[in-house]
């Protein structure tokens, strides 16, 4: 997986108080200008981790992506209650 650390519009779920938010569905800029919508078909992996210095949550993911099964990465960046498509 490349790198790649877009910005994203995200759709989470918050199921406990002590529970990370769990993502939905998400839209993302192609580069050709065009805001794509992808939900999030399987959760294969969730982890906590410590990027630059801030705390982070990674979610390992896969769904059907122009007509294509892919595997990517979400990151929840915590102190800035920001999210990125960060590996695909």
């Amino acid at each position: 997986m490349k790198i790649v650390a877009k910005p994203i519009k995200t759709i989470v779920v918050f199921e406990y108080a002590d529970k990370p938010p769990i993502p939905y569905k998400f839209k993302m800029m192609e580069d050709s200008g065009e805001e794509i919508t992808v939900k999030v078909d399987k959760r294969l992996n969730t982890h906590r981790s410590r990027i630059a210095g801030s705390e982070c949550i990674i979610y390992e993911c896969q769904s059907i992506i122009d007509g294509m099964d892919k595997r990517y990465e979400l990151k929840y960046i915590v102190p800035k209650c920001q999210w990125q498509l960060y590996k695909i």
